[in-house]
C-alpha cells in the first residue's frame, strides 16, 4: 500500500525562520500534529509568480485562522530570503527545508531549461500568472527549475488537498484552498479570494534561475 503525503514527509525536519515554537527545527509532522494545517512549498524567494502568490494566498490566512487551522509556508532554499521578507511578500510562519528534502520525497517534478522557456512563451497558466503579478519586482537567483506543492492536512495527517505543480503559473485558487477546509468561500470578500487579473505583461522574472 502507497504510503500518505503525510507519512512520506513527515519526519523530515525544516529549519524555523518565523514560527510560534521556541525550536529552530521541527518535524514538518508537527504542523498537523494539534489542527489542520495548509502547507504551501515555495519555488524560489525571488521569483515574482511566487512573490504574488504567496501574496494572494497570504488574504485568506486570517480566515484559515479564524476557523481553527494553521497556514506554513516553505522554502527550499535561503537564497533571496532576506529580499523575499523585507517585501512583505508573506508575513505568516516559514520555514526552509534545506535540501529539498520534502520535495524530492514526494517527487515533486524539476522543469528542464527547454520546457521552461516553452512555458514562459506559450502556457496559459504563466501567461495569467503573470499578468496579475505584473507590479511584483522579482529576480533571477536561485533555483529555478524546482516546482512546488500545496497541501491541505486535516489534524493527524489526511491528505485533504494536494496540489503539485506541473508548471511555474500552476497554483491553487484560494477558493480550493478554502473549500477544502471545508469553509464557505462566499463567506469571504470575493476580492480576498479571486484576485482579477491585471494587464499582460513581460515573465522574465519567473523564468528559470541557475540551480
Amino acid at each position: 500500500m502507497a504510503k500518505s503525503v503525510a507519512e512520506v514527509i513527515g519526519d523530515i525536519e525544516v529549519e524555523k525562520i518565523t514560527g510560534p515554537s521556541d525550536a529552530q527545527a521541527l518535524k514538518i509532522g508537527s504542523f498537523w500534529q494539534d489542527q489542520g494545517v495548509v502547507v504551501h512549498f515555495l519555488r524560489r524567494f525571488g521569483c515574482r509568480l511566487c512573490r504574488g502568490y504567496a501574496q494572494e494566498l497570504y488574504q485568506i490566512v486570517p480566515t484559515l485562522e479564524a476557523s481553527g487551522w494553521r497556514v506554513v509556508a516553505i522554502g527550499i532554499e535561503k537564497l533571496g530570503l532576506e529580499d523575499f521578507q523585507a517585501g512583505g511578500w508573506w508575513n505568516g510562519e516559514l520555514y526552509i527545508d534545506n535540501g529539498k528534502s520534502a520535495l524530492k520525497a514526494l517527487d515533486v517534478k524539476q522543469v528542464g531549461i527547454i520546457t521552461a522557456i516553452k512555458d514562459i512563451i506559450m502556457n496559459k497558466d504563466v501567461g495569467e500568472a503573470a499578468k496579475k503579478t505584473k507590479d511584483v519586482p522579482g529576480n533571477f537567483k536561485g533555483d529555478g527549475r524546482q516546482l512546488g506543492a500545496t497541501f491541505v492536512f486535516a489534524k493527524g495527517g489526511e491528505t485533504l488537498f494536494d496540489h503539485r505543480q506541473k508548471n511555474f503559473g500552476d497554483h491553487p485558487s484560494n477558493v480550493s484552498i478554502l473549500r477544502a477546509c471545508g469553509i464557505d468561500e462566499s463567506t469571504v470578500k470575493q476580492s480576498l479570494v479571486d484576485p482579477s487579473p491585471a494587464v499582460q505583461c513581460d515573465t522574465d522574472a519567473s523564468a528559470p534561475a541557475s540551480s
